[in-house]
């Protein structure tokens, strides 16, 4: 009778499996992406019996949006999810306290976490079909959507399973398979609405294009920060189609205005005292529904404008339009996120597009193309004057020196706290380097520095901060990098650091490092107090490496909160 069983189970698994795979097929070939996420939710449900499937999103903003819904009980709409939103951070919390079945994850509804962010509305509790069972109205299963090398973009979050059962492992298979084709699927239509948008740029938008071109240009030779910025906003309200134009840059959690272009003198001195904008505030009007491409569309006749941040915007004093048509009223507004390397730097609100009418998708995905050289700049002008303001420098290897260290970093805590980012600190020391100098004297010690110092910085990021702390020590800060991608750089730079050779001679040097990692949610320490303890730790896994042997990599431990 076991025998029966066991066959019967298999028997169903390959069943779901074929049904997999064949969804999988189709899902290559669909064009429309809310098609593609659908599908991808309504298989969760027919084809692995769950009883609702949604599936979630990472955006510019560092938020997971729901995009997509599936309830074959008839209770939920995917309206019951326009409030959803999880902070990248929020999911590695959740990760961290999951019990993980194969590739995916199960968190137990009586977690003391779920509580927290069912307050929050970052999980959206439901009621089980099977009451009484395993699942429980806040039980969450998580499978994560990958893109290389492992860079989580999305999840489908299958709920309410219809044998009230957590799954077993050869169920978790059948779920991981489906999550990985969606994440090929997502990933090649991302490919092809990238590749067709372009298309679309050079043949319907080409003059316009053009003008953009040449405006990219004129930005990417501003030598100043306000310069890139004034040169942008103008391009917005020339080559871009609208008639004003504002760009607020990011600090922290709010929206500064910098530049704006075709506003008047009084109209701008009122926005600079009405001071800044909180994120969350501004984000009222760059809502999930408002999408167009990667910007945000905001029609006064579908959304309310809430009052508080209607006063601190630049609303035209002209006729509001009649409702209905594709006219456009003082109070619509286009933004237009300014994104580099995944950070929001800032948005680009654009006005009164000269034509009077809503831009189509062809004139938007001008505008972003431009906005993705114009952040660029920003982002790179904005890294040249914090580096320039902090340019205090060791003068044999042109690293910083500690106190341009400490102001840096303490900044990069404050900008990865904001954005959720997890932080890195390196100890990193030159082996046996006294015998260098005592053999081979002092200034052959100092080009083994120079150029072992050379080596760290380019196997570095640009927005990585390294410093020589005194003689054969360095330290390296980083954000956004998690535990493993620290000790894989650590040793990558162990590994170079051995290629430095002693000029003259056959002999080389090796280093021992010391890794320390935290999470953007400590928060017990100060910026310069979350530095200092990660330095500790670093240093202490350091002495650990040099007891172990030296010429190697060690890790210090984890802040978490």
């Amino acid at each position: 009778m076991k025998m029966h069983v066991v066959t019967d189970e298999l028997s169903d698994i390959e069943r779901r499996l074929q049904k997999v795979l064949s969804v999988a097929r189709d899902l290559s070939v669909t064009t429309d992406r809310n098609e593609l996420l659908r599908k991808i939710t309504q298989t969760t449900c027919e084809v692995l019996g769950f009883g609702s499937t949604s599936v979630a999103i990472l955006e510019g903003d560092g938020r997971f949006r729901i995009k997509a819904m599936t309830s074959i009980r008839g209770d939920l709409k995917m309206e019951d999810f326009h409030d959803y939103s999880m902070p990248l951070g929020e999911l590695e919390e959740l990760l961290g306290v999951a019990h993980r079945i194969g590739e995916i994850y199960w968190v137990e509804g009586s977690e003391p976490l779920l509580e927290t962010l069912v307050e929050r509305g970052s999980v959206v509790a439901t009621e089980p079909s099977v009451p009484g069972g395993q699942w429980q109205s806040r039980s969450l299963l998580i499978a994560p959507l990958y893109r290389p090398p492992a860079e989580i973009f999305g999840v489908v979050f299958p709920d309410d399973p219809l044998d009230g059962r957590v799954p077993t492992l050869e169920r978790s298979i059948l779920i991981a398979t489906l999550a990985h084709f969606a994440s090929l699927a997502i990933q090649l239509h991302e490919n092809r609405s990238y590749a067709d948008a372009q298309l679309r740029i050079l043949t319907a938008q080409r003059e316009r294009l053009s003008e953009l071109f040449r405006a990219s240009n004129d930005v990417q030779r501003a030598g100043q920060l306000e310069e890139i910025l004034q040169t942008t906003a103008d391009a917005v309200t020339s080559a871009g189609g609208f008639r004003r134009s504002a760009i607020y840059l990011r600090s922290d959690d709010n929206l500064e205005l910098r530049v704006t272009s075709g506003i008047e003198q009084d109209e701008r001195a009122r926005l600079n005292e009405s001071g800044p904008i909180e994120l969350s505030r501004f984000a009222e009007i760059m809502q999930p529904q408002m999408r167009l491409s990667r910007s945000y569309l905001f029609d006064h006749r579908k959304y309310p404008l809430p009052d508080q941040l209607g006063r601190q915007l630049s609303i035209p004093d002209r006729p509001h339009v009649e409702e209905g048509g594709d006219l456009w009223d003082p109070r619509d507004s286009l933004t237009i996120p300014i994104i580099e390397s995944g950070q929001l730097l800032g948005v680009i609100s654009a006005d009164e597009p000269g034509d009077g009418r809503f831009p189509d998708l062809e004139q938007v995905q001008a505008l972003e193309f431009f906005a993705d050289q114009a952040g660029i700049a920003v982002s790179q002008m904005m890294q040249y004057d914090l580096l320039r303001e902090l340019a205090e420098t060791d003068p044999l290897t042109g690293l910083m020196n500690r106190r341009s260290f400490w102001s840096l970093a303490e900044r990069l805590v404050v900008n990865a706290r904001g954005g959720g980012f997890e932080m890195a600190a390196m100890f990193i020391d030159l082996d046996h380097f006294k015998v260098v100098n005592d053999r081979f004297g002092h200034s052959i010690g100092d080009l083994v520095i120079k150029e072992a110092a050379l080596n760290i910085q380019n196997r570095l990021r640009t927005q990585d901060v390294v410093a020589r702390f005194g003689g054969e020590e360095f330290v390296v800060f980083l954000t956004g990098v998690d535990q493993v991608q620290a000790l894989s750089l650590a040793e990558s730079l162990r590994m170079v650091l051995a290629s430095v050779s002693v000029p003259n001679t056959e002999d080389a040097i090796t280093a021992s490092i010391g890794v320390a990692v935290a999470s953007p949610t400590v928060r017990r320490f100060s910026p310069r107090g979350l530095i200092e303890e990660l330095l500790r730790m670093a240093d202490s896994a350091l002495y650990d490496a040099k007891a172990r042997g030296r010429n190697r990599v060690q890790l210090g431990g984890v802040l978490d909160s």
